[in-house]
């Protein structure tokens, strides 16, 4: 092991770790495994946490902005949306299909008074 210095928030120290793997980058679509809508809809809401009320608002603010919020990303390729939650991606083929994932989503984010 060799000792390397680090900065934290005190200051200066040395301390070893060469334990630790360097991190490399990894592409979001490398990380996860796609899901389809809708075949796939319950079994990606139910392993990313997206059935819970805040999460599901993560989940339909990513997709209104096309970006980052929370654990959540939006984002599109080949024409389609696809939602990237931390363990797996959803792909939305169309703006129809859009439209009923956030129809799906919406009443567990916002409850059932928001229609």
């Amino acid at each position: 092991m060799t000792p390397r210095i680090v900065r934290d928030a005190i200051g200066l120290r040395l301390g070893n770790f060469a334990f630790r793997k360097p991190e490399t980058p990894v592409r979001d679509d490398a990380r996860h495994p796609v899901r389809l809508w809708p075949a796939d809809e319950t079994l990606w809401l139910r392993e990313n946490g997206a059935w819970r009320p805040r999460a599901a608002r993560h989940v339909l603010c990513a997709l209104a902005a096309l970006g980052r919020r929370g654990r959540y990303a939006a984002h599109v390729e080949r024409g389609a949306k696809i939602i990237a939650g931390p363990v797996s991606a959803l792909a939305l083929p169309d703006a129809e299909a859009e439209i009923r994932f956030v129809f799906r989503v919406t009443p567990l984010g916002y409850g059932e008074a928001a229609f």
